[in-house]
């Protein structure tokens, strides 16, 4: 099979001549400075792996004169830029800071200070569109190697986690506690955001994009309660992948749940998506624990929605050996792999993983999980 027919046969619910096996979101740093190849698709044909690819560059500008960003960056030392922004609106301004390494950017300051900042998004705040031909180029590209990948719009996938971003994520458990009519009216703000996102880029590109990718770390069990989840996220993601699956039914959702996910094994089939990830390990900051929880994670969340995850690119695809990465995709394959519903994938970002791990991940995958 090609990539393309691999990932879209487990997509499907069929059984493909291996698992396919790809990462999350290449990052550029990596790609720049690793790989040493322009882009994400180099850098997927570069070591053999399954494309998996997101429509970068394929939005169009748009200059609002209500939603006017602006930033300065000064050094802090030789790793470290400090980022300071403010967005002028007719309703006010809002305005943040974040560190800013080579690899990654970090929040230290959210944009929202106030309860009342919500309604300034909502009132003046872009929806991105994509330029269609633009996208269509990327898939003609990209051809066999893989599939196209959306993302929405927002810092995350949900509104939750949107909502974790903007406020701050220990402001927003508390003010879901304090004021939960208020927590909801924000939540309800954000998914009118999202939703008029997918009718705007979904609709004109239906039948394009494989998959599409919603939630995010905020809704994982070692940050919120699977009560909180019930309430805060499970309403919203039901009423958004809803709407996805009615302009699209073809897409495939995946949530992203980044950290521990073992307490909602039962919750999040209940939103409508139809993968999970990212089945993180403890090494990498989830509470699945190697060679223990695997069967119960597969045969409870893995009978109800398919899987995507599980390599712990920490510990094993960053710093392992060629033995330790072998193992790894092992322990993936005969946990996660059987009866199909599987796509391999590191459990989260990587930065610094050599070229030559991937290529012994990618390798390991042709020879070990075949059906």
């Amino acid at each position: 099979m090609t990539s393309k027919e691999r990932l879209e046969t487990v997509i499907g619910g069929g059984i493909p001549d291996r698992v396919p096996a790809t990462v999350h979101q290449w990052q550029s740093y990596h790609y720049q400075n690793i790989m040493c190849v322009p882009d994400e698709l180099s850098a997927f044909l570069a070591v053999g792996l399954d494309a998996v690819i997101y429509p970068r560059g394929c939005f169009k500008s748009v200059i609002n004169p209500d939603w006017v960003y602006s930033q300065t960056e000064k050094t802090v030392d030789d790793e470290m830029n400090e980022i300071e922004y403010r967005i002028a609106t007719p309703g006010g301004a809002l305005a943040g800071k974040a560190m800013k390494l080579a690899y990654t950017t970090s929040t230290t300051e959210h944009a929202f200070k106030r309860p009342e900042d919500i309604y300034i998004i909502d009132k003046y705040m872009d929806v991105p569109e994509m330029e269609v031909e633009a996208v269509l180029a990327l898939k003609a590209r990209l051809g066999e190697n893989g599939i196209l990948r959306c993302s929405t719009n927002g810092p995350q996938g949900s509104p939750w986690q949107d909502a974790c971003f903007y406020y701050g994520t220990e402001t927003m458990i508390y003010r879901s506690y304090d004021d939960p009519a208020w927590t909801h009216e924000f939540l309800e703000i954000l998914l009118r955001k999202k939703i008029e996102f997918y009718q705007k880029n979904l609709a004109p590109l239906k039948g394009v994009f494989g998959m599409i990718e919603t939630g995010g770390g905020a809704a994982s069990n070692n940050v919120i309660s699977p009560a909180m989840f019930e309430e805060f996220c499970l309403p919203y993601d039901i009423r958004q992948h809803e709407l996805i699956h009615n302009i699209d039914p073809k897409i495939a959702i995946s949530y992203h749940t980044c950290g521990g996910m073992m307490k909602l094994l039962d919750l999040i089939p209940r939103n409508g998506c139809d993968f999970s990830e990212t089945l993180s390990p403890t090494g990498c900051g989830g509470d699945i624990h190697d060679h223990r929880d695997e069967t119960e994670l597969k045969s409870v969340l893995g009978s109800r929605v398919k899987l995507m995850g599980g390599i712990n690119q920490s510990e094993i695809l960053e710093k392992g050996s060629c033995e330790q990465i072998y193992a790894e995709v092992e322990r993936c394959f005969k946990g996660y792999g059987p009866g199909g519903g599987y796509i391999m994938m590191p459990s989260d970002h990587f930065f610094h993983a050599p070229k030559v791990n991937l290529e012994h991940y990618a390798q390991a995958v042709k020879e070990i999980c075949k059906y």
